[in-house]
């Protein structure tokens, strides 16, 4: 019997990815988790350096303490802040929210298949596969 190369998951999100509409969504949705979970750890990369407390946090931005907690707990559940939040959170953190051109690698990965420009399935993995914290779904 040969050696497997990849996993079960793999082999059957391979089969699934030839789908021209679920690689679609499978991009969007991806997108949306890894760039929740990449935002988010910074946030709280940058409050755990900061010496402020969440309560801090939750004053300057002139919010209950409650609403900055569920957006910095994880465990809490789904996390889909404003982008005016994550701006004043980000300002009282000395940070700002900017966007950034992907690299050649990700447009492939990301815009290419949302827009149909691509079709490309080799290489791609598992949602969050390469996530610092677990993050919830989008």
């Amino acid at each position: 019997m040969p050696a497997r190369t990849q996993s079960v998951f793999q082999d059957d999100l391979d089969r699934q990815l030839e789908d021209p509409e679920f690689r679609r969504h499978f991009a969007l949705e991806r997108n949306r988790i890894e760039t929740v979970d990449r935002v988010m750890n910074h946030i709280i990369d940058a409050l755990e350096n900061s010496g402020l407390t969440r309560a801090d946090v939750a004053r300057a931005i002139g919010s209950h303490s409650s609403a900055v907690r569920r957006l910095l707990n994880q465990a809490s559940g789904p996390v889909n802040p404003t982008l005016q939040t994550l701006s004043d959170v980000a300002a009282v953190l000395s940070f700002e929210v900017e966007l950034v051109p992907m690299t050649r690698e990700r447009r492939l990965d990301v815009s290419d298949q949302l827009t149909g420009r691509g079709n490309r399935t080799a290489g791609v993995v598992g949602p969050g596969a390469r996530r610092k914290r677990s993050a919830p779904a989008a």
